[in-house]
């Protein structure tokens, strides 16, 4: 952060002036200060006011000179506005891809500038957004209620909205689903009331409503959320290409040094995502549509679901959206009377869900392992499997899966014959509703 003496200091002067100033004081020759990166002649150039370097350019400058960027930038208005856009739709465009990372270093840098309220918030949405996805639930709790305290509803209803959108999948992520279906409901009650038109942010809202539903049993608004979300989705991914080639070329005028040229890319780059549903969200849809139709004992329409979506995520790479869709259609497996068929695949998913962090699905996934088991009559595999459920639900404080988990394992107990550990299993289940 610049002290008020550099503020000083730099009043009035340009930038090449600056660095002049700046050289000077650190007693470097134009050629010793471009060292080997840059030429004497550019630095002279940079003096005299006649080019402008990149940030990159920039940034080696003031390396050389031991003084922070903001020494030769901070305080012009102009400049600072576009950093705070630029950072903010480079965030933006990095959550799109899921590059949680990138997202949470523009977030910080934007941070770090902005100002205003609204801007701040938005930031510390972003921020939650990527510590939720890395891992770091109570860190996302903190950066809501710190974005909440800087807006209000009555004038920035959208910020208000998506910030509880990201609590509301914290709370989910926590297992802790009334609360989550109240945060999602009251951001679809925001977005009717003060009539947002935000499209990707209400078929989000329905399917976060579809999965909180479909966890607490309600199985007709389930359905019915999922259906206002699916109709929304797209299959152009060709837009989705076109937009991640935009934010290449946004990174490059970045590294340019025209902040410009970088946010008219990212715009449009954010311009076509508003425009699609990436296919991670159909993939999910389309998943939860399948458990739910089994649920139901709708085997036939779950299996086609299932294969369909599998066959989707094979299509375009997401090992991910497949494992979860191939957890349906184990259970569908099992359910035909392939025993052998469901483990296989069940197990299959639990890996690759393991391998890339989902707990909850991984979790799911044993369950469908040790009914297998079961059924196969290699109960010591199946108690090794659900007790690997239930650790899972239990670490990561996903109560109301962990009840069914338990109540699902107390029933193949009983069976059993095994009635001091199936009341165990009992009371584990109704101590987590």
């Amino acid at each position: 952060m610049r002290t008020d003496a550099t503020a000083v200091s730099n009043a009035g002067q340009t930038l090449g002036a600056r660095v002049r100033t700046a050289r000077r004081g650190a007693g470097l020759s134009q050629a010793q200060l471009a060292g080997e990166e840059l030429t004497k002649g550019f630095i002279s150039q940079i003096e005299s006011g006649l080019v402008r370097p990149s940030i990159r350019s920039l940034q080696y400058i003031a390396s050389k000179l031991g003084r922070p960027l903001d020494y030769f930038i901070a305080d012009e208005p102009l400049a600072a506005t576009k950093r705070v856009t630029f950072h903010r739709l480079a965030a933006e465009a990095a959550s799109e891809r899921s590059d949680w990372r990138s997202a949470e270093e523009e977030s910080t840098a934007g941070l770090a500038v902005a100002t205003e309220a609204a801007e701040r918030a938005g930031f510390l949405r972003l921020l939650a957004s990527a510590a939720l996805n890395q891992g770091r639930r109570e860190e996302a709790f903190d950066r809501v209620t710190e974005g909440l305290a800087l807006v209000d509803v009555t004038k920035q209803p959208l910020d208000v909205a998506r910030l509880l959108y990201v609590r509301g999948l914290a709370y989910g992520d926590a297992g802790q689903l009334v609360a989550s279906t109240e945060a999602f409901e009251t951001v679809r009650d925001i977005v009717e009331r003060y009539e947002i038109l935000d499209p990707r942010l209400r078929a989000r809202v329905a399917v976060a409503l579809g999965t909180t539903y479909r966890r607490l049993g309600r199985t007709t608004k389930a359905i019915a959320s999922y259906e206002i979300a699916l109709a929304t989705a797209s299959r152009a991914n060709e837009l989705k290409l076109a937009a991640q080639g935009f934010m290449g070329i946004a990174v490059s005028h970045y590294d340019a040094g025209d902040l410009d040229a970088a946010i008219a890319s990212y715009e449009r780059a954010l311009e076509l995502f508003e425009r699609i549903a990436d296919t991670s969200f159909e993939l999910h849809v389309r998943q939860s549509l399948a458990s739910i139709h089994f649920q139901q004992g709708h085997v036939a329409q779950a299996r086609e679901l299932a294969d369909r979506t599998m066959a989707r995520a094979t299509e375009v790479g997401d090992e991910h959206g497949g494992a979860i869709a191939q957890v349906v259609r184990a259970r569908v497996l099992l359910s035909d009377g392939d025993a052998a068929g469901a483990k296989r695949m069940a197990k299959q998913a639990e890996r690759a869900l393991g391998a890339v962090g989902d707990q909850i699905q991984r979790a799911h996934a044993l369950r469908v392992v040790a009914a297998a088991c079961e059924a196969r009559g290699e109960t010591a595999d199946a108690d090794r499997a659900f007790k690997q459920a239930i650790e899972l639900f239990s670490a990561i404080d996903d109560r109301a899966d962990l009840s069914i988990a338990a109540s699902e394992y107390s029933k193949i107990l009983r069976a059993r014959g095994s009635i001091d550990e199936a009341f165990a299993m009992l009371e584990l289940a109704q101590t987590r509703r």
